[in-house]
Protein backbone atom coordinates (compact mmCIF):
# COMPACT_ATOMS: atom_id res chain seq x y z
CA UNK A 1 0.00 0.00 0.00
CA UNK A 2 1.47 3.34 -0.97
CA UNK A 3 1.44 6.29 1.40
CA UNK A 4 -1.21 7.99 -0.76
CA UNK A 5 -3.62 5.09 -0.13
CA UNK A 6 -2.78 4.66 3.57
CA UNK A 7 -5.74 4.75 5.96
CA UNK A 8 -5.33 6.87 9.07
CA UNK A 9 -6.62 4.32 11.59
CA UNK A 10 -6.20 6.71 14.51
CA UNK A 11 -9.09 8.89 13.28
CA UNK A 12 -11.58 6.01 12.93
CA UNK A 13 -14.07 5.05 15.59
CA UNK A 14 -14.44 1.51 16.98
CA UNK A 15 -17.29 0.56 14.60
CA UNK A 16 -15.30 1.71 11.58
CA UNK A 17 -12.24 -0.22 12.75
CA UNK A 18 -14.36 -3.36 13.27
CA UNK A 19 -15.80 -2.97 9.76
CA UNK A 20 -12.31 -2.68 8.29
CA UNK A 21 -11.20 -5.74 10.26
CA UNK A 22 -14.21 -7.78 9.12
CA UNK A 23 -13.72 -6.73 5.50
CA UNK A 24 -10.02 -7.56 5.69
CA UNK A 25 -10.75 -11.02 7.15
CA UNK A 26 -13.26 -11.72 4.39
CA UNK A 27 -10.79 -10.58 1.75
CA UNK A 28 -8.05 -12.76 3.27
CA UNK A 29 -10.36 -15.81 3.20
CA UNK A 30 -11.35 -15.06 -0.40
CA UNK A 31 -7.73 -14.70 -1.52
CA UNK A 32 -6.70 -17.89 0.29
CA UNK A 33 -9.55 -19.77 -1.38
CA UNK A 34 -8.58 -18.36 -4.78
CA UNK A 35 -4.94 -19.33 -4.23
CA UNK A 36 -5.96 -22.92 -3.42
CA UNK A 37 -8.34 -23.02 -6.38
CA UNK A 38 -5.58 -21.78 -8.70
CA UNK A 39 -3.18 -24.39 -7.32
CA UNK A 40 -5.78 -27.11 -7.80
CA UNK A 41 -6.35 -26.05 -11.40
CA UNK A 42 -2.59 -26.20 -12.04
CA UNK A 43 -2.47 -29.64 -10.40
CA UNK A 44 -5.36 -30.80 -12.58
CA UNK A 45 -3.50 -29.58 -15.68
CA UNK A 46 -0.32 -31.39 -14.60
CA UNK A 47 -2.34 -34.59 -14.10
CA UNK A 48 -3.88 -34.23 -17.56
CA UNK A 49 -0.49 -33.51 -19.15
CA UNK A 50 0.92 -36.58 -17.40
CA UNK A 51 -1.98 -38.77 -18.51
CA UNK A 52 -2.67 -39.55 -14.85
CA UNK A 53 -5.25 -38.81 -12.21
CA UNK A 54 -4.67 -36.54 -9.24
CA UNK A 55 -5.13 -39.59 -7.00
CA UNK A 56 -2.37 -41.48 -8.85
CA UNK A 57 -0.01 -38.53 -8.51
CA UNK A 58 -0.75 -38.18 -4.79
CA UNK A 59 -0.22 -41.90 -4.21
CA UNK A 60 3.12 -41.76 -6.05
CA UNK A 61 4.06 -38.71 -3.99
CA UNK A 62 3.34 -40.54 -0.75
CA UNK A 63 5.62 -43.41 -1.79
CA UNK A 64 8.36 -40.99 -2.82
CA UNK A 65 8.08 -39.03 0.43
CA UNK A 66 8.28 -42.25 2.44
CA UNK A 67 11.45 -43.25 0.56
CA UNK A 68 12.93 -39.78 1.03
CA UNK A 69 12.28 -39.71 4.76
CA UNK A 70 14.20 -42.94 5.47
CA UNK A 71 17.32 -42.10 7.47
CA UNK A 72 18.53 -45.56 8.55
CA UNK A 73 18.60 -48.97 6.86
CA UNK A 74 19.41 -52.37 8.33
CA UNK A 75 22.65 -53.48 6.69
CA UNK A 76 21.60 -57.13 7.08
CA UNK A 77 18.09 -56.70 5.68
CA UNK A 78 17.64 -53.72 3.34
CA UNK A 79 13.84 -53.91 3.57
CA UNK A 80 14.06 -52.83 7.23
CA UNK A 81 14.30 -49.06 7.52
CA UNK A 82 13.69 -46.31 10.06
CA UNK A 83 12.96 -42.61 9.60
CA UNK A 84 14.63 -41.60 12.86
CA UNK A 85 11.28 -40.72 14.40
CA UNK A 86 9.35 -42.61 17.02
CA UNK A 87 10.54 -45.78 18.70
CA UNK A 88 13.65 -47.41 17.34
CA UNK A 89 12.82 -50.64 15.51
CA UNK A 90 13.85 -53.90 17.15
CA UNK A 91 16.57 -54.59 14.58
CA UNK A 92 18.24 -51.28 15.42
CA UNK A 93 17.86 -51.64 19.19
CA UNK A 94 19.47 -55.08 19.01
CA UNK A 95 22.32 -53.85 16.80
CA UNK A 96 23.03 -50.93 19.13
CA UNK A 97 22.96 -53.27 22.14
CA UNK A 98 25.51 -55.44 20.34
CA UNK A 99 27.88 -52.47 20.17
CA UNK A 100 27.13 -51.14 16.69
CA UNK A 101 26.98 -47.39 16.11
CA UNK A 102 23.80 -45.79 14.77
CA UNK A 103 25.85 -44.08 12.06
CA UNK A 104 26.65 -47.53 10.65
CA UNK A 105 23.02 -47.61 9.46
CA UNK A 106 22.72 -44.02 8.22
CA UNK A 107 21.74 -43.62 4.59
Amino acid sequence: MSKNNAIDLENLNVDELRAITENAQQLIAKKQHQRLYDAYMQFEQIAEDSNATIEEILKAGEKLEKKRSIKYRNTDNHSETWTGRGRKPTWLVEALAAGRDIEDFAI
